[in-house]
């Protein structure tokens, strides 16, 4: 019962397969279920998934004696779709850079979703960072910085999505914490054994260093993917 106290739960969503599985602390699977589907699209997973969840959920719970509080998906589906965006700043006269370059940042999110108000924000990568005419890796934390140009990746998702999800899970009372992208997620995958749900978790918790990190606030206080960012660790 201790081990489920870090316990991280994960749901695969594909057009081919949907994966339930539970990962301890060490990211190692404690419980895997896997149903096969014959190319459906997402409408006709999600009919499937409704009876999936209704025959592991319960047993999941049952098993470890836990009741799930909330889950991460990793979905597959031609409803995400990807936004580039380029922005330069000048900060010459700004003497807080670090506040003024998520100010800026902050902007640039709420104008790409202002004009995409029927998608929600999955991932936020910052692809080139150029501070001063130099590229970085990552963006440095350094005060001394002028111009600053950056190349931003915006992956979103229909809102009908997350919505009809949400009504899904919320029959077992479940929150949804964290949705991610296959395709982005398989972009780190080094081998073929390598487990998608492990991926998903160490990009969440900051593997990738370019990919912008939310906050999440409660879920009773806000809407599905009302998030902060925290960019400069």
């Amino acid at each position: 019962m201790d081990n489920l106290k870090k316990r991280n739960f994960f749901l695969l969503i594909r057009s081919q397969q949907l994966i339930l599985s539970a990962l301890n602390e060490n990211n190692e699977i404690l419980f895997n279920r896997k149903i096969l589907l014959d190319n459906l699209n997402l409408e006709e997973s999600f009919e499937v998934l409704v009876k999936f969840l209704e025959n592991n959920i319960f047993e999941l719970e049952k098993k470890f004696d836990y009741y799930i509080k909330d889950i991460n998906l990793v979905i597959d589906s031609k409803e995400f779709i990807t936004i580039d965006v380029s922005s330069i700043y000048n900060f010459d006269n700004i003497e807080n850079k670090i506040e003024g370059s998520l100010s800026n940042l902050s902007n640039i999110k709420d104008n790409v979703l202002k004009s995409m108000n029927d998608y929600d924000l999955i991932h936020m990568i910052i692809n080139k960072f150029i501070i001063d005419k130099k590229e970085y890796s990552i963006m440095p934390i350094d005060s001394s910085y002028n111009n600053v140009f950056l190349e931003i990746r915006f992956i979103c998702l229909k809102k009908n999505v997350t919505q009809k999800l949400q009504k899904i899970f919320s029959k077992y009372e479940i929150y949804i914490k964290n949705i991610s992208y296959f395709s982005y997620v398989n972009l780190f995958k080094k081998h073929d054994t390598d487990d998608i749900f492990i991926l998903a978790d160490k990009l969440i918790n900051g593997y990738n260093p370019k990919e912008v990190s939310f906050i999440q606030k409660p879920p009773e206080n806000v809407g599905f993917f009302e998030k902060f960012f925290k960019l400069f660790n």
